[in-house]
């Protein structure tokens, strides 16, 4: 079965396509992108198909490559803190997500056959690299020092755990926690090594700890490699802006030398005025994601509600939609099958539009963040198969996912 989806208004930012076109799919690859002589971007002649083809028409909705969310905790099967995968993904428009290491070695198999390869949605892994690391919403982990206790990393054990599941491990999350008056961070130095031993991207945190300390920047920036990311970038307070608001040197060396910067939203993890700062002397994310879990849902929704926000920032549609779709996809090495409309890659698509919000998209240090539209999304296509979507389902209108039965969002 062939899929041409017609009429739709496409954005591409990875081949600098944007105007009204028509997308043909063919055994869940891009065959070609046809645009009307409006367009801008590249045009690709879309031949007949030879068997049978389901014609969708998005009537002048958008269509853009499947959203990523590479911050996101979906290891719902074990603790209180991680949300369904496809909640968090292919309900919301998301068609690709990375989980940000709610597992470490010992759980990781339960991991992989519980909350990823049961789901629809397509789930990547950043792994912790200890051997027991559980995300609860009382940061358990933490409080009984497991984060910071050297005896709780076995390199060996981990690469083991790396080998095995390579097709979903595309890097390594670390909180780089330390115990009070120590100078090194076990968790951070396995995933180091393990991130140089397989040529695999670290994402760590910013912020205060739990317990014990975190590393602060100025020593955890000069620590981060090209292709490293920086997840919480705009953290109010302990993070790449000095009190008076100015990028400190070390992140400046870092973005200088090819650190990427991601949102990683979550609640208190971030600021509007310190993006609106950052953004104003040229500091741009190069990532946007949610850090969706338990704690957060009912105020931040979806990924559209932080895309929703960086518009409002002053960032182009098509910036955002770059941040959630050629960008991830290059940060963990899948840009030639996803992120855009070339032909050969993978047939993921979100389809979405703006409709008038009916109250403030979301909250920040306790202030409502208002906006007159907002994005919603209205389906998906994950490897050819088209699901059109009613509602997402942490939008207000639809019951919340916490522990209780909610209507189904696809139909």
């Amino acid at each position: 079965m062939a899929t041409i989806f017609k009429n739709a208004h496409l954005l591409d930012p990875m081949q600098g396509v944007e105007g009204r076109g028509d997308v043909l799919i063919e055994n869940g690859k891009i065959v070609g992108i046809l645009q009307d002589e409006l367009a801008i971007g590249k045009i690709v002649p879309i031949l007949v198909p030879q068997w049978d083809t389901q014609i969708i028409d998005l009537e002048g909705a958008f269509l853009s490559p499947g959203w990523i969310d590479l911050h996101t905790h979906i290891f719902d099967t074990i603790g209180d803190f991680c949300l369904p995968a496809d909640d968090v993904g292919i309900r919301s428009g998301v068609t690709t997500i990375a989980d940000a290491g709610t597992s470490g070695i010992l759980t990781f198999d339960a991991f992989r056959h519980t909350a990823i390869e049961p789901v629809k949605t397509r789930v990547y892994a950043f792994m912790d690299p200890s051997l027991l690391y559980i995300a609860t919403s009382d940061a358990i982990a933490h409080k009984l020092d497991l984060v910071a206790h050297p005896q709780n990393q076995d390199i060996d054990r981990a690469a083991a755990v790396v080998e095995a599941n390579r097709d979903i491990i595309v890097g390594f999350k670390a909180d780089p926690v330390r115990r009070v008056g120590e100078a090194r961070s076990p968790v951070l130095d396995a995933a180091r090594t393990l991130a140089d031993r397989f040529s695999l991207p670290l994402m760590v945190h910013l912020g205060t700890s739990f317990h014990g300390e975190r590393i602060p920047p100025y020593e955890l920036l000069p620590q981060l490699r090209a292709g490293d990311i920086v997840s919480h970038c705009f953290l109010v307070h302990q993070g790449l802006f000095n009190e008076a608001g100015e990028l400190i040197p070390q992140a400046r060396e870092a973005i200088d030398r090819g650190v990427l910067l991601d949102i990683g939203h979550s609640q208190g993890d971030w600021s509007w005025a310190t993006a609106k700062a950052a953004i104003a002397q040229g500091v741009r994310p190069n990532l946007l994601s949610t850090g969706l879990n338990r704690t957060n849902v009912s105020h931040l929704r979806s990924l559209a509600t932080v895309m929703t926000q960086f518009v409002n920032l002053g960032l182009s549609l098509s910036e955002v939609v770059e941040r959630v779709t050629n960008n991830p996809a290059a940060a963990i090495g899948k840009s030639g099958e996803l992120g855009g409309f070339k032909p050969g890659q993978i047939a993921d698509f979100t389809i979405f539009e703006w409709a008038d919000a009916a109250d403030a998209i979301a909250k920040t240090s306790g202030h409502e963040i208002p906006s007159e539209q907002v994005l919603k999304v209205r389906g998906v296509c994950r490897s050819g198969e088209y699901l059109k979507i009613e509602r997402s389902p942490f939008d207000p209108e639809t019951q919340s996912a916490l522990g209780e039965s909610h209507t189904p969002a696809l139909v």
